[in-house]
């Protein structure tokens, strides 16, 4: 990229490689001077990476730090934008830095302080979303943050009592944003289960924590997360 190699760990299929490397080769912060090319970059990101927005805030407090996470979100300031636009994105006061998550409808809201050490933190717990589904696609974007996972493997990732457990799972990931929230199904990629110890003689839904690499734990009093008991086994984080 720009001269200097870059190793590739995105999607290999022509349509969304195309969108990849179109980021790639994109300015590290778009400037934005209206609703509709806020608007218009949002569309143009897609979903395939958070989408950070500065309203009201310099180009030069984010640049460094959008250089540096490039390959993993989408950095925009928003220099001039109307009260639609400030309700349409939930924040009530300048600067601020919106994150958004387009395939989980998710957003986040950041008011400062807009010190480097902040900022970055910020950034970093912000790259993935509250609860991330892990995949063969989204494990790889684990790779290179260093917080404990707590995993979640339920028996099927669709149906309706996941579905339940993992709106629990958000709000603990809202109040301990120095972990990642994660879970899996184990119809959905069982080698994955597996390699937990997990078989189809284990009750699920079960929760470890792990490092993202070899080690990990059951969280004590919770290896089987009981339906009654789920919101509380969960504020255990």
């Amino acid at each position: 990229m720009h001269g200097v190699p870059t190793d590739y760990y995105g999607p290999r299929k022509a349509d969304l490689l195309v969108r990849f490397l179109k980021k790639f080769v994109a300015p590290d912060v778009s400037v934005l001077n209206s609703d509709s090319a806020i608007s218009e970059f949002i569309e143009e990101a897609g979903k395939n990476f958070p989408i950070f927005i500065g309203f009201g805030l310099n180009e030069s407090v984010i640049s460094h730090l959008a250089v540096k996470y490039k390959k993993s979100a989408w950095f925009s300031v928003a220099k001039d934008f109307s009260d639609k636009t400030m309700e349409l994105y939930n924040f009530d006061k300048v600067p601020a830095l919106v994150a958004l998550h387009m395939s989980y409808n998710e957003q986040s809201i950041f008011y400062g302080p807009f010190e480097e050490k902040f900022l970055e933190d910020y950034i970093k717990q912000s790259l993935l979303p509250l609860v991330l589904s892990i995949n063969q696609d989204t494990l790889k974007s684990l790779k290179d943050d260093k917080r404990k996972i707590v995993l979640t493997i339920v028996e099927d990732e669709d149906d309706k009592r996941s579905k339940g457990l993992v709106k629990l799972l958000k709000a603990a990931a809202s109040a301990n944003r120095d972990l990642v929230f994660a879970f899996v199904g184990f119809k959905q990629w069982q080698d994955f289960a597996e390699s937990f110890e997990v078989s189809k003689k284990i009750k699920l839904p079960k929760m470890i924590v792990w490092d993202g690499d070899v080690e990990y734990f059951s969280v004590i009093g919770s290896d089987s997360v009981e339906d009654e008991d789920q919101g509380s086994q969960i504020t255990r984080f």
